[in-house]
């Protein structure tokens, strides 16, 4: 059985929480991450959509990627945080923003995604 694993934003109206099952855990570097994240990429663990549940002020905002996927983005409507990401491409799939996690769950180096459109700056 998995534990159960919570995350939250920085004032604490949007929590979540999932079933510890990692799917998989990426570091993206495409433009919608660094915009999403303020950074130069946006560290992000994979978890099966039916394993998680949103608590709590959680707005979605929705775009179309480069490649013609609709992307979520869920944020907590108070505070601004990103909290989890969606995607067409993998509709089965919660991205989670690891920041957002209340501890860590990977020990492996994530995997680097889109790093043609990494920033100069994020070496």
């Amino acid at each position: 059985m998995n534990s159960i694993v919570s995350g939250r934003c920085l004032c604490g109206a949007s929590r979540y929480e999932f079933s510890n099952d990692v799917k998989f855990a990426i570091r993206c570097y495409c433009r919608d991450c660094q915009q999403i994240s303020g950074g130069g990429h946006l560290p992000q663990i994979a978890v099966p959509s039916e394993a998680f549940s949103p608590r709590g002020n959680v707005k979605t905002y929705q775009t179309k990627s480069d490649a013609g996927n609709t992307v979520e983005v869920s944020f907590c409507g108070d505070c601004g945080s990103p909290l989890y990401k969606a995607t067409s491409k993998m509709p089965d799939v919660k991205f989670l923003c690891a920041g957002s996690l209340a501890v860590d769950l990977v020990d492996e180096p994530f995997q680097k995604v889109f790093e043609d459109c990494r920033r100069v700056w994020d070496m």
